[in-house]
């Protein structure tokens, strides 16, 4: 069997989620190409033995830590051309390289190309509704750019074979003209929490005592993530930690000063050990990295990209199971960071939480569904 992935390229969660079903798929025979474009594609490029193939680019604009939705919908008036675009360079890779089924991770366009092909598509989703209104609600254009981006989305995702929400039920609303095609699978993780390393081993692995306390900063590649990450750099020496991890990834550059105790990496090709070895993650609100802290049952403090309501809704599912405290990008300062990050610590709640979650979790095997999935649908 053949595979062709196509994940969205902004951030490196979408494509981290399909690496993780890939993988299984390649283990079983199938062989997998991917297509992909910006901090997508050059995580596939630099950071996997994966071949990839670059699409053209879709972006999101804003300052550090914040997202501006009304400028990338103003930078976005030749959209429709950059689909054409897609179509047309998803069309060669496709007619290259004869796959039996196309998995899309939030790519819209891929349903569509498919359909005129004639080849099976598989549309992997975790929102397939947004919220402009609630950033927005004086603004009339935002509330029809929505309508309007929905009914593309649901019209796309109604082109598919199925589509899975990596995800519990209930997480998600779902649009009753595409509800028949959906499975919530639970997530799509790389290594199956149960089967892991204790931490204790984990630790030793990095040669870190297993006494000591570690607080891992983590913020999904994309530029986004850059204040976060310079808070917490101005914080290292207030939080009371013996090693602090930072990972940048590829689009970030971290030219400050740090303390003894500060790791920096550009990448971890072992972030779900890395995330249970940690007493605490800091990070952004995206749903891959939401969904590894559930499943692997670690306490966090999020911190959603200003006005990305797919972020803060990400934040608040995390933070009614218990596993996470939510505080405003806008709001903090390092003081305040290091204050929140050794109160959680110390926090027996969350710790009661983070384990309630992860048996909530546990239930799921997101990637072998999903892999039984793609399966199905590729033999018609």
């Amino acid at each position: 069997m053949k595979a062709l992935f196509i994940p969205c390229g902004i951030g490196m969660g979408h494509v981290s989620r399909s690496l993780a079903v890939a993988q299984k798929l390649q283990e079983a025979g199938c062989e997998v190409l991917f297509a992909s474009y910006g901090e997508g594609y050059q995580f596939l490029d630099e950071f996997t033995n994966y071949q990839a193939v670059e699409l053209p680019e879709i972006k999101f604009y804003g300052s550090a830590g914040e997202l501006d939705l009304k400028h990338t919908a103003r930078k976005s008036m030749d959209a429709p051309f950059t689909f054409l675009k897609s179509i047309y360079h998803e069309s060669k890779i496709i007619k290259n390289f004869q796959p039996e089924v196309v998995v899309a991770d939030s790519h819209y366009s891929a349903p569509l190309t498919c359909k005129v092909l004639g080849v099976p598509c598989v549309l992997i989703s975790n929102e397939l509704k947004f919220n402009f209104k609630e950033i927005y609600p004086q603004d009339k254009k935002m509330e029809y750019l929505e309508t309007g981006l929905e009914r593309f989305i649901q019209d796309s995702a109604k082109l598919s074979q199925a589509i899975i929400v990596p995800d519990i039920p209930g997480s998600q609303e779902i649009p009753a003209k595409i509800k028949d095609k959906v499975t919530y699978t639970g997530p799509l993780l790389k290594q199956d929490p149960g089967s892991m390393p204790s931490r204790e081993e984990l630790r030793r692995n990095h040669n870190l005592d297993p006494s000591q306390r570690v607080v891992l900063a983590t913020v999904g590649g994309s530029h986004f993530g850059a204040k976060l990450l310079k808070l917490m750099a101005q914080a290292a020496d207030k939080i009371k930690s013996h090693r602090i991890v930072l990972v940048t990834g590829p689009h970030i550059d971290t030219p400050y000063r740090y303390p003894s105790q500060v790791l920096v990496k550009r990448f971890l090709g072992d972030m779900l050990g890395w995330m249970k070895l940690s007493d605490l993650v800091v990070s952004l609100a995206g749903h891959t990295t939401s969904m590894e802290l559930a499943s692997l049952g670690v306490p966090n403090l999020m911190v959603p990209i200003e006005n990305h309501p797919e972020q803060m809704k990400n934040a608040l599912n995390m933070q009614k199971f218990g596993i996470s405290q939510i505080r405003d990008m806008k709001d903090l300062s390092p003081g305040k960071l290091a204050e929140d990050i050794n109160y959680l610590l110390e926090s027996d709640d969350l710790r009661l939480g983070a384990l309630t979650t992860q048996k909530k979790f546990q239930e799921y095997q997101g990637t072998e569904e999903a892999v039984n999935i793609i399966r199905h649908c590729a033999r018609g």
